[in-house]
């Protein structure tokens, strides 16, 4: 299965999204790619298949800028109506990837993964995301 095509230009959060500003990047992060707050306090990308790690119960967002590391970072943790910057299939979820940083709606993590779903599409171009771990690894 392969992951979202995003265009970074492309993601917009709503009016109505919670974002977090309060943190910086821990590495080299593009908008629309999906991050975790490590235990350091920053932004990092996050992947299905390990990581997210021991962290599977920090915040999870989707970067709206990109920067580097200890660069601020404007991190959406939820929108009922974020632009993620590619094209979705309206109503189906979209999870997070195995690649670092990429979303997917075809590839359900499996075996290996921790399972997070980021939200559901309400159109091809919108999705209500907000993000959720199972916390445990499948």
């Amino acid at each position: 299965m392969a992951a979202i095509s995003q265009t970074a230009a492309n993601v917009l959060a709503s009016a109505s999204a919670i974002v977090e500003r309060n943190y910086n990047f821990g590495a080299t992060v593009t908008a629309g790619q999906i991050v975790y707050l490590n235990a350091a306090s920053k932004w990092v990308l996050a992947d299905s298949d390990g990581g997210l790690g021991t962290a599977i119960t920090s915040k999870i967002g989707m970067a709206l800028n990109g920067g580097s590391d200890g660069q601020p970072a404007d991190v959406v943790v939820k929108d009922t109506d974020l632009a993620p910057g590619g094209t979705l299939t309206n109503g189906l979820a979209v999870y997070l990837f195995t690649t670092a940083g990429a979303i997917s709606q075809a590839d359900i993590p499996t075996t290996g993964a921790y399972p997070v779903c980021l939200g559901v599409a309400k159109s091809t171009s919108k999705m209500n995301f907000n993000p959720t771990a199972s916390g445990a690894i499948i």
